[in-house]
C-alpha cells in the first residue's frame, strides 16, 4: 500500500451501464463505501466547498498532469452557479500523510467548509482502446482527518469531456431549484500546495540523541476494513474487490518494513497505525516514525525547508556501505520522506542530507543509513 494513514487511493466504481461490461472506471473517493446517487447536497449553494482535483500523470513520467487547468475550468462553472469553492488541492497533497491530513481537516473546519467536490480526469480502456472520462463527485465533509465516512450520500456526474460534464452539471443545479446565497465568490480558484508547514515544535535537520534511550514507535501497514453493512451497487462491489486485492499486499509490506527497520540502531516496535499519538505515548513511546508522500517541493514546504524556486531537481543522498550515490529527482515528482517526531513536543528530526526517494522502501533505507552515519554508528 503506497500511502499511509489517510488512504485516498483510487476506488473502482461503475459509472454508466454502457461501460460496465467493458471496463470499470476509477474514481478518487478513497476507501469509502458511498451511497452514490443523483441528489445534490441541499446546502451546496449557501455553504463553502473545497475541491480536490485528480488528473493522470504526464505521459512517460511520474510528474503530475495539469490539474490546475481543470480546476480553473471547473471554477468558472462553479462560480456561475453560485458554488463557493474556497480552496483547490491536488488530491496527492490531501493524502500526503497523517500530520498533513489532520492540519488540513482543521483548517477546513475553521473555514466552515461543509462539502467536498472531487473533480477528476479518469484514464480508462474501452474495447481495448485508451480513452478518458471526466467526473464530479460531491459529498459532505465529515470534519475529520478521513474527510469522508462510509455510507455518506454522494452525488456523481460523468461525461466524455468537460463541456458535456459541466453542461449536465449546470442542468442538474438549475433543475434542483436551489437559489444561491453565496455572493462573494472569488473570480479565480485559490490553489494550495497542501497543508502548509505541519511542524508544530522545533525542527532539526539531524537526529535526537535521546533515541538511544527511548523505544521508537513505527506504524505498520494496515489492512483496510470492510464494514459489515455497506451501500449496495456495482460501485461498492468493485471497491470491495479492490480492497481485498490491496489487503493481500499488507503482510508483504510489513515484512519489508521489518527488514529495513532491522538496520535501525536502537529499539523500536511496530504499532497500530490507527492509534492516536497520545495513546501511543501512554504505551511508553516518546518518538514516532512519520512518513510523507507528495511532491518533493511540497514535502519541503510541509517540513519547513528553504525552497529555491530556481531548483528543478533535488539531490537525494543514498548511503551504500562506504559509498555515496547522488540521485537527481524532479522537484515536482512525488517522493516519500521519513522523519522522527517527538510526540509530546512535536519536535521533528528530519535527518541530513536530503534523503527523500521515489519508493517508501528506498526513502526509509536512506533515512536510517544517514542516521547511522550522522551518529557515528557501525563504524
Amino acid at each position: 500500500m503506497k500511502r499511509a494513514y489517510l488512504s485516498f487511493i483510487l476506488c473502482f466504481i461503475t459509472m454508466m451501464p454502457v461501460l460496465a461490461q467493458e471496463e470499470d472506471m476509477v474514481f478518487p473517493a478513497g476507501l469509502r463505501f458511498l451511497d452514490y446517487n443523483s441528489n445534490l447536497p441541499d446546502n451546496l449553494l449557501h455553504t463553502k466547498s473545497v475541491v480536490f482535483v485528480e488528473v493522470p500523470v504526464k505521459s512517460g513520467t511520474s510528474l503530475r498532469g495539469d490539474w490546475q487547468a481543470l480546476a480553473k475550468e471547473g471554477h468558472q462553472v462553479f462560480k456561475s452557479l453560485g458554488i463557493d469553492a474556497v480552496a483547490y488541492y491536488n488530491i496527492g497533497d490531501v493524502e500526503a500523510g497523517r500530520d498533513a491530513s489532520i492540519k488540513l481537516a482543521n483548517e477546513l473546519k475553521s473555514r466552515q467548509v461543509e462539502n467536498i467536490i472531487l473533480l477528476s480526469k479518469i484514464p480508462l480502456k474501452i474495447a481495448g482502446k485508451d480513452t478518458e472520462r471526466y467526473a464530479i463527485l460531491i459529498t459532505d465533509f465529515n470534519g475529520e482527518k478521513s474527510f469522508i465516512s462510509h455510507g455518506q450520500a454522494a452525488y456523481k456526474e460523468v461525461a466524455k469531456d468537460t463541456e458535456k460534464l459541466f453542461k449536465q452539471f449546470d442542468k442538474e443545479i438549475r433543475k434542483s431549484g436551489m437559489a444561491s446565497k453565496n455572493h462573494l465568490i472569488a473570480d479565480q480558484p485559490e490553489f494550495f500546495a497542501g497543508a502548509g508547514n505541519i511542524v508544530k515544535g522545533k525542527r532539526a535537520e539531524g537526529f535526537a540523541q535521546d533515541l538511544k534511550l527511548d523505544k521508537l514507535a513505527v506504524p505498520r501497514f494496515e489492512e483496510a476494513t470492510i464494514p459489515d453493512k455497506r451501500p449496495g451497487g456495482n460501485a461498492n462491489k468493485n471497491l470491495e474487490e479492490e480492497i481485498r486485492k490491496n489487503n493481500k499486499k499488507v503482510d508483504r509490506n510489513n515484512l519489508t518494513l521489518k527488514e529495513i527497520m532491522n538496520n535501525y540502531p536502537y529499539e523500536y516496535a511496530l504499532v497500530d497505525p490507527t492509534l492516536e499519538e497520545d495513546r501511543i505515548r501512554q504505551d511508553g513511546y516518546q518518538f514516532i516514525l512519520v512518513r510523507l508522500n507528495t511532491t518533493g517541493e511540497n514535502v519541503k514546504e510541509m517540513l519547513g525547508y528553504k525552497i529555491n524556486p530556481s531548483e528543478t531537481d533535488y539531490i537525494t543522498m543514498q548511503q551504500n556501505g562506504g559509498n555515496i550515490k547522488m540521485r537527481h529527482i524532479p522537484a515536482k515528482a512525488p517522493v516519500y520522506k521519513y522523519y522522527i517526531k517527538h510526540i509530546y513536543t512535536g519536535d521533528v528530526y528530519l535527518g541530513n542530507p536530503w534523503d527523500a526517494d521515489e519508493s517508501w522502501e528506498d526513502a526509509l533505507a536512506n533515512y536510517i543509513s544517514n542516521m547511522k552515519k550522522d551518529l557515528n554508528i557501525g563504524k
